[in-house]
């Protein structure tokens, strides 16, 4: 039977949609038979199953492009990419790879002029008002004046071929035609004479291909240009944006209310762009709010700065016209006038050309008064002064359903604010900072695109702005598009009111208050003064850990290139950064990799003014990687910045501590700026700074012993473990003695000579000659690990019931005491008890005193090699040492033997000394090996595993040669000195022919593996007759690519530069078209980024462009 659906073209929803149409026409009197009725119920099961293939596999390409670490600046993905902010702990972070810069549209923006008439630039204060100065190029949204306005709304165009000849050309004129046709009242009609006589004006646009893209403002004579300069202005947005110029609109940033929104920075546009028609403020009809979105708006780049600095993304659209683009033609061409009786469209919603209520997305019915899915969650809540309204995902706090989509539309009365708390939220984040789920917060205008909010929070407040539709929030949860990947726990959040004098939120360090007639006043927190809670209390001490809802008085500015970002564990780039924080969790730091590049800025600024006087920074730092820039900090007063500190270059894996000296005889700031290195390994990170009134304090040195016997020790306790005082080492009296090498130690105990195992000293009591002192270890644990405390060695002085334990003494425990104790100085208790913690950090397999007292490791042999007999048996040996019942049968020394020793299960050896080693004798004690190498203990020393790229006995030496690795799957471009393969043969000599013979003789590469002939993975001939070639194992590499060229031919590049020299961007190297050509398999790895796998033939890296009439291209890459 013949197809009764003609699906060519189609999609199943359009399939499905046409088949229930002829259903509904065939049946609707009773007519078909049952063979036709069991035929479309086959069409109709077969259609939705296409349905739920298409549905899947849409579900799957979704996740994937979420994971791509690459976006094409010019996809519709790229907008939803750009709207996404990753939160945690009380941070905001992008996406990561995006580049908006890269896009037709930024490119565009630079080429955008207008043709002006004579009368407008009078009007503009261009030209003078004296005649025949013709038409001038120059560039230029609202609306211009209304007799430039098009008749009924119809623009006559003609399309001029012999200009215009690139195969986008007309299908990229004929789409924003469409699109214009489709949603506005506005009509672009093919120019006739005809057409002419209909409209009673000659006047019609030509598009033609003329130098830039550009447009005349408004209607203004027969046959004026819109130009599309191909290939760069062909593209759908551009063109819609020069036809709004022809419909009469100026530039989005041209309005009378810019300066609300933006920053002119006149420094860098130059003094004179402020009149002219790119950047000058226009005489503007401004129908509705400023919008960010607008087709009509230039990207935020250099020169302006987005006062909504989380909205900044939405300059980058401008792929289509925005809902508030199309309600600005609406009004500027009265296209609802001949309505009659329309709809009062509610929330934001307005009347459209078709007379019906067009609405902001989520918005459903009529009048826009429901919300999609309604029935299932979300809602339109309104929400009222003093009280509070919950919203939570469905299902919570249980999880919620893959595939929803929920919207609330939150209202409140007109002249208040809406103010959201984040109680929870729980959203899943991809690895590049995307979100699988979101939940889009519109708080600027309900019909313009908001930021999609995914990650961990709690305690965000999202309030509306100043400067949209105040009372109105909408929300909109979105788990449909990332729904192959598991949902998190959700969110719950309260919405309340505000008046908007709290809006936007203006106390720095404190809760702000409302008033009455919308006034503020700041309630500050502790250490903070001024009316905005933005000034230091002069004797307040104020810190960063970067903890979770923790405060820090330093912040990202605008005036770098990147700002620092709050982390946790270690950071992206191997062999650079810290493995993990200082203290706690989390760190900030700037990141060193791509899109970074050499002598890039990324600064903190405190955002309080701290008062005149003196200061003391304390800063901890990590400065690891070859390539580290520069870290400094420095003041910034009404003199300008003044640097107080500034340290360049690889300072060592491990995180180290400056204090910095401030003096100020006026209010400042805090600047803390890193500059980029010459590449990737140049990350810095910061942790714990504490700023504090006052001078620094030169740290202390510790009165405590380092070295096994305490020779080390420089302290100054004289008294003995008895309480006695020390006799001075310069007198005889009352004890003789012979280590007058000390007499410059005054009386303070001492073992310099090693002579005893611990630090000791003459007394002044004649009945006690000497004796040793007690001084805690620096490495001592304020813990035990034994049951008892005998091993406590700390230095705790408070007993259980609060007393203090005797001048010079410290809580201490013998093997069959019951605890740690100590004697008091108190009449009625001569002793008390002392509570010591369980030890909870594993123990060392060395020991640190001289008797091994302190070793808990897990030695349960004999030096003879005898077997340990456990502490909890009573055979072969009995023994009195009850607390040692849990210390299994390892070694240890509970009664001052001369070393760790137990008891053997040998019934002829009762007890033997055990081999324990000295911490301070291990070779790897000291953590020689440098840039994270691993030490490993070898006879007589030690050995260092350096990490790839580092060299030496300590990896002390940066050597990029050593990375033996591969960028590629086939590793075609692979040098590297691996020469066995994977089944562990040995390469042959590439100009040898034995064992066997090729015609690779000149490959010049000794016998490491390559790949010259393109296969699956480098390989090499073998030294095996039974075996010609195999393939290699050859490790991908772990470190980023450098993006720079460092070889001759830069051959060795594998950067993410993916355009000419000229800026067309490059063809995907697994594509062939527009250009075929026979690497799409050797490089089909390699995305479209820039690479030369012909050298030397070719001298630098290139790609084959998407532009049909370049075939390739050299790329602009920097040299190392």
């Amino acid at each position: 039977m013949k197809c009764a659906v003609h699906a060519e073209g189609k999609s199943v929803d359009e399939q499905i949609k046409t088949t229930l149409k002829r259903i509904n026409q065939e049946f609707r009197h009773g007519g078909g038979n049952q063979q036709r009725r069991n035929h479309y119920r086959e069409v109709l099961k077969a259609l939705k199953n296409n349905l739920k293939r298409e549905d899947a596999s849409r579900a799957n390409e979704n996740i994937k492009q979420l994971e791509s670490e690459y976006v094409d600046p010019d996809s519709k993905f790229m907008e939803l990419a750009e709207s996404f902010q990753v939160l945690r702990d009380g941070q905001i972070l992008l996406a990561n790879g995006l580049h908006p810069e890269d896009g037709l549209k930024a490119k565009a923006d630079k080429q955008d002029k207008h043709m002006l008439t004579h009368q407008q630039k009078v009007e503009l204060g261009l030209e003078s008002e004296k005649p025949g100065e013709g038409h001038g190029i120059v560039s230029q949204r609202a609306f211009t004046a209304g007799n430039n306005l098009w008749t009924d709304g119809i623009v006559p165009y003609e399309i001029n071929t012999t200009s215009l000849t690139h195969e986008r050309a007309l299908p990229v004129i004929m789409d924003a035609i469409k699109r214009f046709n489709e949603t506005t009242c506005i009509q672009f009609v093919p120019h006739t004479k005809t057409l002419e006589q209909e409209l009673g004006h000659t006047a019609w646009v030509n598009f033609v291909s003329s130098g830039g893209c550009w447009s005349y403002v408004g209607k203004v004579f027969s046959g004026q240009s819109i130009s599309l300069g191909q290939p760069g202005c062909l593209w759908v947005g551009i063109a819609i944006h020069e036809m709004g110029h022809a419909l009469g609109e100026w530039h989005e940033q041209s309005r009378t209310d810019r300066d609300h929104h933006l920053n002119m920075r006149w420094d860098i546009l130059g003094q004179s762009t402020k009149g002219d028609a790119n950047y000058g403020k226009m005489d503007t009809r401004n129908y509705n709010p400023y919008d960010y979105e607008s087709v009509m708006q230039y990207g935020a780049g250099s020169g302006m700065e987005v006062l909504q600095p989380e909205l900044k993304f939405l300059t980058n659209y401008g792929g289509d016209l925005s809902y508030y683009d199309i309600k600005d033609i609406t009004d500027a061409y009265r296209c609802t006038d001949k309505c009659v009786n329309p709809p009062k469209c509610q929330n934001g919603g307005f009347l459209n050309f078709q007379c019906i209520c067009k609405c902001p997305e989520g918005l459903d019915g009529d009048t826009c008064e429901s919300v999609i899915n309604g029935e299932v969650c979300g809602g339109i809540l309104d929400i009222y002064p003093g009280q509070e309204t919950t919203i939570t995902t469905p299902n919570y706090p249980d999880s919620y359903n893959l595939d929803a989509k929920c919207v609330w539309l939150l209202r409140a009365p007109e002249n208040l604010h809406v103010r959201v708390n984040v109680d929870v939220f729980h959203l899943p984040v991809v690895d590049n900072n995307k979100c699988y789920h979101w939940l889009e917060v519109r708080y600027n205008l309900v019909g313009q695109t908001g930021v999609r909010k995914c990650g961990t929070t709690a305690g965000d407040v999202w309030t509306t702005s100043a400067w949209g539709e105040q009372n109105l929030m909408l929300l909109i949860f979105d788990s449909v598009y990332g729904k192959n990947h598991p949902a998190d726990k959700g969110f719950s959040l309260r919405a309340n009111t505000i008046h908007k004098g709290c809006v936007p939120l203006p106390c720095v360090n404190g809760v702000c208050k409302e008033c009455e007639a919308g006034e503020f006043r700041c309630q500050c927190d502790p250490g903070f003064e001024g009316t905005l809670c933005d000034t230091m209390e002069a004797s307040a001490q104020l810190d960063c850990s970067f903890e979770r809802s923790s405060q820090c008085f330093l912040k990202n500015t605008e005036e770098d290139d990147f700002d620092w970002i709050i982390y946790s564990g270690q950071t992206p780039s191997d062999l650079t950064g810290p493995d993990g924080a200082l203290t706690g969790e989390n760190y900030i730091y700037a990141e060193g990799s791509s899109p970074r590049t050499t002598g890039q800025t990324a600064i903190l600024i405190s955002d309080i003014n701290f008062p005149a006087g003196d200061y003391c920074l304390r800063l901890n730092y990590n400065m690891f990687g070859a390539d580290v820039g520069t870290l400094t900090v420095s003041v910034k007063d009404s003199n300008g910045d003044r640097e107080l500190w500034s340290l360049s270059g690889n300072q060592g894996s491990s995180w180290r501590t400056v204090n910095v000296y401030i003096l100020a005889e006026g209010d400042f700031k805090i600047r803390i700026e890193t500059v980029r290195g010459s590449n990737w390994e140049s990350d810095i990170a910061l942790d714990d700074l504490k700023i504090s009134p006052g001078l620094c304090e030169e740290p202390k040195p510790l009165d405590c012993i380092a070295s096994i016997k305490g020779t080390d020790y420089t302290g100054n306790v004289n008294t003995t473990v008895g309480g006695l005082t020390c006799q001075r080492w310069d007198s005889d009296s009352p004890n003789k003695h012979s280590y007058h090498d000390y007499d410059d130690h005054e009386n303070y105990c001492r073992n310099i000579r090693g002579d005893e195992n611990n630090i000791w000293c003459y007394t002044t009591d004649p009945d006690t000659r000497w004796d040793f002192c007690r001084v805690p270890r620096c490495d001592v644990e304020e813990c035990r690990r034994s049951k008892n405390g005998y091993d406590y060695m700390g230095t705790k002085k408070t007993t259980e019931q609060g007393l203090t334990c005797k001048e010079g003494t410290f809580c201490t425990a013998s093997a069959n005491s019951p605890a740690p104790f100590c004697y008091v100085d108190d009449p009625d208790t001569r002793w008390d008890t002392c509570i010591i913690p369980k030890c909870t950090t594993q123990a060392d397999e060395c020991m640190k005193t001289p008797l091994g007292k302190d070793y808990f490791g897990t030695v349960s042999t004999t030096k003879s090699g005898k077997t340990c007999q456990a502490w909890s048996k009573q055979e072969p040996h009995k023994h009195g040492f009850w607390a040692m019942n849990d210390e299994s049968n390892y070694c240890r020394n509970p009664d001052g033997e001369p070393a760790p020793w137990c008891y053997t299960t040998d019934s002829e050896t009762r007890y033997e000394m055990c081999d324990i080693p000295f911490c301070q004798d291990l070779a790897c004690r000291s953590s020689p090996c440098e840039n994270k190498g691993v030490c490993a203990e070898v006879d007589g020393g030690f050995k260092c595993k350096c990490p790839n790229g580092y060299t030496g006995d300590t990896c002390s030496t940066r050597d990029k040669t050593k990375e033996d690795c591969k960028r590629s799957t086939n590793g075609y471009e692979y040098k590297g000195m691996i020469n066995t393969t994977i089944s562990n043969r040995t390469c042959q000599r590439w100009d040898s022919d034995t064992p066997h013979g090729h015609n690779f003789n000149n490959l010049n590469a000794e016998n490491y593996c390559r790949n010259p002939d393109n296969e699956p993975e480098p390989w090499c001939y073998t030294t095996d007759p039974n075996k010609r070639w195999e393939i290699c194992d050859i490790p991908f590499c772990t470190t980023p690519a450098q993006e720079c060229v460092s070889s001759l031919y830069g051959d060795d590049y594998f950067g993410t530069v993916h355009q000419t020299k000229n800026g067309i961007p490059c063809q995907n190297w697994s594509e062939l078209t527009p250009h075929s050509h026979s690497y799409n398999t050797k490089l089909k790895d390699q995305d479209d980024y820039c690479r030369n796998p012909t050298a030397p033939g070719d001298k630098f890296p290139w790609c084959y462009t998407i532009d049909p009439d370049i075939r390739w291209d050299f790329c602009d890459i920097p040299r190392c």
